[in-house]
């Protein structure tokens, strides 16, 4: 694709990047109470997981599996912390210890629960709500979590979709303009 052709890609992105923007205010204000300052950073990460997950439905299949235990693993870590109140300082960094290694031999796992890395950008999520929309309760903070995720992971698949048809079509313009130059040579002879 030349670079002249590549900007209807890049006009389609972001025409991509609008709507999610308009969802997030028309919808996002009513997952919480008083309102929110905005979800999208999740669909953007669940976007950049899709290509970084090979681009395929079954790398979303995948991305989406790993948000929903990145969310289980961070509200055990979150459940644990209540368990051990008295560690003070030490209480995070104690159910982390105890969490994270448990986490990690999902690498061995299945292919659509082995993607470790997709876990912690899941449980991050799932923190940066709790820990920054006041007063959310921890299955809200989920359900946002995989909504936006669904949404970014579609985003990603609709990208890969319109820019192999924008290929596919321009690869035949170009075959077609090929061949009547063969036709008109062929006529001056």
């Amino acid at each position: 694709m030349k670079k002249s052709q590549y900007l209807i890609f890049a006009v389609f992105v972001g025409l991509q990047s609008f709507l999610l923007q308009l969802a997030d205010q028309l919808i996002g204000t009513h997952f919480v109470a008083g309102g929110h300052s905005g979800f999208m950073f999740i669909a953007f990460q669940a976007w950049a997981l899709y290509f970084l997950l090979g681009s395929e439905v079954k790398g979303a299949v995948k991305g989406f599996c790993g948000y929903v235990l990145g969310i289980l693993f961070a509200a055990i870590m979150i459940g644990l912390a209540y368990v051990l109140p008295d560690a003070g300082i030490w209480t995070v960094p104690v159910v982390a210890l105890i969490v994270v290694p448990v986490m990690m031999y999902f690498e061995f796992a299945p292919w659509f629960i082995s993607n470790v890395a997709v876990f912690f950008v899941g449980a991050g999520a799932f923190f940066g709500i709790n820990s920054y929309v006041e007063g959310i309760r921890m299955w809200q903070a989920a359900g946002i979590v995989l909504v936006y995720c669904v949404l970014g992971l579609l985003s990603g698949w609709m990208s890969i979709v319109f820019r192999k048809w924008l290929e596919k079509r321009l690869s035949v313009k170009k075959i077609m303009e090929v061949h009547q130059i063969h036709e008109q040579i062929g006529n001056v002879n």
